[in-house]
């Protein structure tokens, strides 16, 4: 367990220092247009790859990592880097699949909402202007 944690910890002074060159402005926040120059290095990604991150897609890693506001922090990229490395846990999928099943049955009942308050049309897939 000792070692295990000890090499953890090392993975992720790793990524740091990955982010701190990344961020060449020092201010913390890394854009998605930063990440896919520093990316477009095959050293790079070659890099990433001995970490276990396929960074085949940079606008599609970045977009896992961010938080949604278009930047990211140190946190959300080690973080995110660590739920990337290898493969799809077992949990992460059910997890997943949860989590899509609610989303579907929210948009089906606000859709059925619109429908009843006719606001929504479903034969031209239209909403009526107020």
């Amino acid at each position: 367990v000792f070692d295990r944690l000890k090499k953890k910890a090392s993975y992720v002074r790793k990524l740091q220092d990955i982010f701190k060159a990344i961020d060449n402005t020092s201010d913390g926040m890394v854009t998605e247009d930063k990440l896919t120059s520093v990316l477009a290095n095959p050293t790079v990604a070659a890099y990433f790859q001995t970490l276990d991150v396929d960074v085949v897609d940079s606008a599609a890693l970045f977009h896992l990592l961010d938080n949604g506001d278009g930047e990211m922090t140190m946190d959300e990229f080690v973080e995110g880097i660590l739920r990337c490395k290898g493969p799809a846990r077992a949990m992460d999928q059910v997890a997943i699949r949860a989590e899509l099943g609610k989303l579907d049955a929210k948009v089906t009942k606000l859709t059925q909402k619109l429908k009843d308050a006719g606001v929504f049309s479903p034969s031209t897939k239209t909403c009526k202007a107020s």
